[in-house]
């Protein structure tokens, strides 16, 4: 509030300094440049009449009436000048005085009838900003206000279906059903509202999918099968019914599809670790006897290395902040990255090496692939997950252990 209060004087009192410096400044008069331009003036005129007078156009008697009264009207502006020449130039020091008074009072006076003062008070925002987040009984009372509207108006889909999603986050599970039930073929137009069904049955079932909801998830899956939201669920329904393969294979291309660094890629990886443990206890074995046993890998055969430049006709398309990630991939395998770069699209052209410690899951690393897949994308939006604009290139099939890979992105996600 103090440095608001001081930065609102200082600006006061600049804007007030060049207000008033005119009006304290002593004012020049004018009478001595307009002297100046008439005795140029009647300099002329009387010239003129000499020419008139030696060329003939003008008679002896015309001449000396003209120069009487040209004579006369200069005697006239000189006595006029000299009265003007008495009056003394002064100052407006009240004017002045006047001025600054009234201006900080109108701006003190503006900015509590139109400003908010109460904004200067730190707790008095914080006050105001806890007085805007509604209470539990008063979102209760809203969700109640509002399914009795829709009792009276229950053509209203739009309506049931925001009532549902109320009620699943007050955990009012069995009432939520209720509603998106009343929603009717609404809840089966968009993805995100069959997922909800999905969702809501899963809580309902301790992570199991049934009935409907499984119905609307699977028709999803169909539609769209990299879907993030449908692939965590089928993940969490496996996971619940003991299929851990499944849910491993859903989690698994979800992580694909997350930036590395994320909290959703720590996540996933923490419960795809869980799911290999359980995936080796139920077989009897400790989760490390899970992979067969092989040859150790030859020199160089953990990493793979090359050039990754962007193709000329490309260039005007990419921005120096866009994001840049190279992949390896199983060549005919799961999608998931078994190791990934990220760098920024200024760095082009770029020397990379990808390698066992890139992995992203302890069992997927890339020398336990026979083909590998090798893959550049710039990315506008920074995210893992392809979107159309996107620019990308692609090596196949490359052996683990492969050196001086030339990888050009020369393609346009559509």
């Amino acid at each position: 509030m103090t440095a608001f209060w001081i930065a609102a004087g200082l600006l006061t009192a600049l804007v007030l300094a060049l207000i008033s410096r005119p009006l304290l400044r002593q004012r020049q008069a004018s009478h001595a440049s307009r002297k100046a331009l008439n005795t140029a003036i009647y300099r002329d005129q009387m010239a003129e009449l000499e020419r008139d007078l030696a060329s003939g156009a003008l008679s002896a008697a015309d001449h000396a009436s003209a120069r009487d009264e040209l004579e006369r009207r200069i005697l006239e502006d000189l006595a006029d000048d000299g009265a003007e020449a008495t009056a003394e130039p002064r100052r407006l020091p009240r004017t002045a005085i006047a001025v600054g008074l009234a201006l900080p009072a109108a701006a003190v006076l503006l900015y509590l009838v139109l400003g908010t003062p109460a904004a200067l008070d730190p707790a008095a925002v914080q006050a105001s900003n806890s007085e805007q987040i509604p209470t539990q009984a008063e979102v209760e009372k809203m969700v109640a206000s509002l399914a009795a509207k829709l009792e009276k108006e229950p053509d209203n889909p739009k309506g049931w279906v925001m009532l549902g999603r109320s009620y699943k986050v007050m955990g009012r599970l069995d009432e939520a059903a209720r509603a998106f039930e009343k929603a009717g073929p609404v809840m089966e137009t968009e993805p995100e509202l069959m997922l909800e069904m999905a969702e809501l049955s899963a809580a309902q079932n301790e992570g199991k999918v049934e009935g409907k909801g499984q119905e609307l998830l699977k028709r999803v899956l169909a539609d769209q099968p990299d879907n993030p939201q449908a692939l965590v669920l089928a993940g969490t329904d496996a996971y619940f019914r003991k299929n851990y393969t499944d849910a491993a294979r859903h989690w698994e291309r979800v992580l694909a599809q997350v930036p590395p660094d994320s909290e959703d890629a720590r996540n996933l990886s923490a419960g795809l670790e869980k799911v290999r443990q359980l995936m080796g206890d139920s077989q009897g074995v400790k989760p490390v006897s899970r992979e067969p046993a092989r040859q150790p890998a030859a020199a160089g055969a953990t990493s793979v290395s090359g050039r990754v430049s962007l193709a000329p006709a490309l260039k005007d398309k990419a921005s120096p902040d866009d994001t840049l990630f190279i992949f390896a991939r199983h060549a005919n395998g799961p999608r998931m990255p078994l190791a990934i770069l990220r760098l920024k699209a200024a760095e082009l052209p770029k020397e990379f090496t990808l390698d066992d410690s890139m992995a992203m899951s302890p069992e997927m690393k890339l020398s336990s692939a026979a083909e590998l897949r090798i893959e550049a994308r710039i990315s506008k939006s920074g995210d893992a997950i392809p979107k159309s604009g996107d620019l990308a290139g692609e090596i196949t099939p490359v052996k683990p252990g492969a050196k001086g890979l030339k990888l050009v992105i020369d393609k346009l996600v559509p």
